[in-house]
């Protein structure tokens, strides 16, 4: 096999207790197929702590049925003594093996499951007991959502239930013991062949109306709502006998928002995704190997900011309800959110690929990076935007973020690209005391409103994203902080709040904003307009329930409009104080603080390049354009002095010491010219 991509990884952070460090990682491919041995060597080069490499959930098995593979079929015992052997050599190495397993998607193709062949085949005819212990069913379809069978999978079936989903994909059912019992038994068989751990994909359930699903939603309604509830807002007279057309768990709908009963449909399934999830992977997975490596790979649409995304939902020129809900956690509670987990992967679905720089659009993953960062609470997190064609940038903003570098993009084959690579991970890796145990110096706070968009009103969330942009391009100083995690966060680094959607805030989270206030914080409120709010798709009739009368701080507030002209006029008084770099738009700032070391490092990335540069590697085809020097200041915390700052890149070999100077409480130097990625190591 011809290895297309490799993910290249410095995790900032600590991990569960359950797993071992991890720092560096590669990903080899998203198939069954096994590392070429120029793969293997290049990964023992470079010596990643994870590899994530093949698949061994249902994709693996399906392909002992001769109508289903291409080449010869594959026996699984066989197949699994081969990657057994590539653990084994990967061990030699200090390198785990991560598998890849979808949660229900079982197959893509629905003919497979009418033919018997695929999947379907291996299940019924060709079951390998030694390998996977007893059957749990007597056939796949009994393992399968209701959903998917034949009939429903013609599009004027599935409008029937009302939430618009047209699936072609088979999947197991989230509801049904044996499908969940199936999943254990495939984790078991990985296990004992050398996988150290998983990454599950596509973690999303799309419908179903079996009897499993039935009573469990019946189940999850009756212990939140009482029977007056469940007549009033869903016209549920007696719920013992009620019959639910379907419980979906995915809503892609632009143009409208989903009622109050389908709404609560969408939660439990979020719900019943994590607790599988859970189940599984974390209690059996780890009850199989203590120290098994678990995480998931979840989307987000949140910073969309160009609306570059084109296949997974319908056009739009805006923000809805259903870009919120595309995140498989949407809904699901800060305390259960990727608990267990050692790795938060998420994708934005390439939307952040390249530069447009005609609309001074960086391309960059920041907004989404800061969101993750602070719902990871300390977790090592990963953002995947499928940027093919940056290597050094994905590299840079990767380790200016804190968290792993692009998933499954960084280029190889190449001479030039693999000598860029293994560059940027020399300098990561020599460096490594920059990154850990650092806290990210933020003056400002961007609110990021989970409230909302869980209650179903997702009109804050564009205000929320042109808020930040403005804050990127101006290079403040800023971090993002969940509504949610308002009590569990410390705010006493920030001056200023900036917020948007607070009529869902609760009486906790306004105490903790009026603490802020009382100690000489300042907030910034942009009011979402009731136009805004009517839109389609933006906000569903069942949120006003829970709008609340917002009651925030009467001192030190500003109402403001997103534009940049409010911003910086609501800035403007203490312009003085603020940590700035003079540079263009394509050059971001971010800044880390090490007390202990005695430490502040910033990091500046230049996103510039020649859009049209040609050449035989992805390296020589990213073109970077040098930064010019960029004059910086930083805010200096009461009684930390600074005696020398070091100049570093990975783009070039010499170490330089800067002329600084001191005044008003702040720092000010200047940095050389340099390519795609530099830091600056203010050490006292």
């Amino acid at each position: 096999m011809k290895h297309t991509m490799i993910l290249l990884v410095f995790l900032a952070f600590s991990v569960s207790a359950n797993a071992q460090p991890v720092r560096f990682m590669l990903h080899g491919n998203m198939s069954h197929e096994l590392p070429t041995e120029e793969y293997l060597r290049f990964v023992e080069e470079a010596k990643p702590d994870v590899l994530i490499m093949g698949v061994f959930d249902q994709r693996l098995y399906a392909l002992a049925s001769p109508a289903n593979a291409k080449k010869a079929p594959i026996d699984p015992a066989a197949h699994f003594a081969k990657w057994k052997a590539v653990s084994d050599r990967l061990h030699k190495h200090g390198t785990r093996l991560v598998g890849q397993m979808e949660l229900f998607v079982v197959s893509d193709q629905p003919k497979e499951l009418e033919d018997g062949v695929g999947w379907f085949g291996f299940y019924d005819k060709l079951w390998n007991a030694k390998l996977l212990g007893p059957r749990p069913t007597k056939t796949a379809r009994e393992l399968l959502a209701h959903s998917v069978s034949p009939d429903h999978l013609k599009e004027d079936k599935t409008a029937l239930c009302g939430c618009r989903v047209n699936t072609k994909a088979i999947l197991g059912c989230i509801n049904n013991p044996h499908w969940r019992a199936m999943q254990k038994r495939m984790v078991e068989a990985a296990i004992a062949h050398g996988v150290d751990g998983f990454l599950t994909n596509r973690n999303f359930f799309e419908h179903c109306d079996c009897p499993h699903c039935q009573e469990a939603f019946r189940r999850w309604l009756g212990a939140r709502h009482s029977a007056a509830e469940l007549k009033a807002r869903f016209g549920i007279a007696n719920l013992a006998t009620h019959r639910f057309d379907c419980i979906t768990g995915t809503y892609r709908v632009i143009d409208e928002t989903p009622g109050a009963l389908h709404l609560e449909k969408l939660r439990f399934s979020k719900e019943r995704v994590c607790e599988f999830f859970e189940d599984v992977y974390i209690k059996h997975g780890r009850s199989v190997k203590k120290d098994l490596f678990v995480g998931q790979w979840n989307h987000m649409a949140y910073f969309d900011e160009l609306h570059l995304d084109r296949g997974h939902l319908p056009t739009s020129t805006r923000t809805t309800l259903a870009h919120a809900m595309a995140d498989e956690r949407w809904s699901v509670a800060a305390k259960t959110w990727g608990r267990g987990e050692d790795l938060l992967w998420y994708c934005n679905w390439g939307t952040t690929q390249n530069t447009i720089l005609a609309k001074e659009y960086a391309g960059d993953t920041v907004l989404y990076g800061l969101y993750l960062r602070a719902m990871a609470r300390g977790k090592p997190y990963v953002i995947n935007k499928y940027d093919f064609y940056r290597p050094r940038v994905m590299m840079a903003e990767a380790a200016a973020l804190g968290y792993a570098t692009n998933a499954i993009a960084t280029p190889w084959q190449h001479e030039e690209d693999r000598a860029v690579v293994l560059r940027y991970f020399r300098f990561l890796r020599e460096h490594g005391e920059l990154f850990s145990d650092a806290k990210r110096v933020a003056e400002i706070g961007l609110v990021f409103p989970r409230r909302a968009i869980h209650a179903g009103d997702a009109s804050p969330l564009e205000y929320t994203e042109a808020c930040g942009r403005w804050l990127i391009k101006q290079h403040y100083l800023f971090d993002m902080v969940p509504d949610d995690l308002l009590t569990e966060t410390s705010l006493d680094q920030f001056r200023t709040l900036i917020l948007a959607g607070p009529e869902y805030l609760e009486k906790d989270d306004i105490a903790c904003l009026e603490r802020f206030v009382a100690r000489g914080g300042k907030l910034i409120w942009t009011p979402v307009s009731s136009d805004d709010r009517q839109r389609p798709g933006a906000m569903s009739s069942d949120a006003r329930r829970l709008q609340r009368e917002v009651k925030l701080p009467a001192t030190r507030i500003e109402k403001v409009r997103t534009e940049p002209a409010g911003l910086e006029k609501a800035l403007r008084g203490e312009a003085s104080r603020w940590s700035r770099a003079v540079a263009p738009w394509q050059v971001e700032m971010h800044a880390y603080r090490q007390d202990a070391k005695k430490r502040t490092i910033v990091h500046l990335v230049n996103y510039d390049h020649n859009e049209k540069a040609a050449g035989k590697s992805v390296s020589s085809r990213e073109a970077p354009i040098p930064a010019k020097p960029v004059e910086v200041r930083i805010q200096l915390p009461t009684g930390v002095q600074v005696e020398q700052i070091r100049f570093l890149s990975p783009d070039s070999e010499d170490e330089l010491k800067l002329p600084f100077r001191i005044e008003a409480g702040s720092i000010r130097f200047t940095t050389p010219s340099f390519l795609v990625y530099g830091l600056c190591v203010l050490e006292g």
